[in-house]
């Protein structure tokens, strides 16, 4: 398996989505990559407003192995006057999950095997996903996965299913951009039950749907940069 990119250049990493929903633009991410020893840790901050269903606000921070494996996780989520705090953190072949809100705490606890990856509220743990393995052209990967999200930010066990659709070049703010469509489905459900999305070449989002129509984009790359202050997407 292959380091993200980022990790294996060292390098710290700003960015920032704007969010969609039913094609409106509705909030967005703000993140930070940063390298250490240990791996990296990735600190963010996603802002969902009116016409989301949902308004809320959510905070979270990361800590992955060299190769992008998540080991931990932490987020705070604001939502209908409601706070959630939720820690995750992975301790051998052992996941643990502490939910706290309302007053009322609540834990998990379950198998993390080797070939389990992380799924939680950002496209960046899909980026991750992608650098870890090396698909051939047109190339499909099926693992186990931890997905973590609302309504508590508890772990719900599922198999995941990521294949590469087709190659090309995606035109975005920055330009035209090699990229390619992946299709994410959750078996034995379907792909036209799952959602698309477009990577570059490093396997960074660039753009995602609701489902898998164009017309109904879900979250778009407006910003990606190294330390060095210039854009790479």
């Amino acid at each position: 398996m292959n380091a993200p990119p980022e990790l294996e250049r060292g390098a710290a990493v700003t960015g920032r989505y704007a969010i969609f929903c039913d094609g409106r633009a509705c909030g967005e991410e703000r993140f930070e990559i940063h390298a250490t020893p240990e791996g990296a840790v990735v600190t963010g901050e996603q802002v969902l407003e009116p016409p989301h269903p949902y308004p809320s606000r959510q905070e979270y921070r990361v800590t992955m192995t060299p190769d992008g494996r998540v080991t931990g996780l932490e987020i705070h989520w604001e939502v209908g006057g409601r706070l959630v705090h939720a820690t995750h953190a992975a301790h051998g072949g052992r996941w643990h999950a502490r939910i706290e809100t309302g007053g009322v705490t609540r834990e998990q606890e379950g198998d993390f095997p080797a070939a389990a990856e992380v799924e939680y509220p950002s496209h960046l743990a899909t980026a991750f996903m992608l650098a870890r393995y090396a698909f051939a052209e047109g190339g499909a990967h099926e693992f186990p996965v931890l997905r973590i999200g609302p309504p508590w930010m508890a772990v719900t066990p599922e198999r995941m299913r990521l294949r590469g659709a087709e190659q090309g070049e995606l035109l975005t703010r920055f330009g035209p951009v090699p990229a390619r469509r992946w299709v994410v489905s959750l078996p034995p459900r379907g792909e036209d039950e799952g959602y698309s999305f477009w990577a570059d070449e490093d396997g960074v989002v660039l753009e995602s749907y609701e489902g898998h129509d164009v017309a109904r984009p879900w979250m778009r790359l407006v910003e990606y940069r190294r330390a060095r202050g210039h854009a790479i997407a």
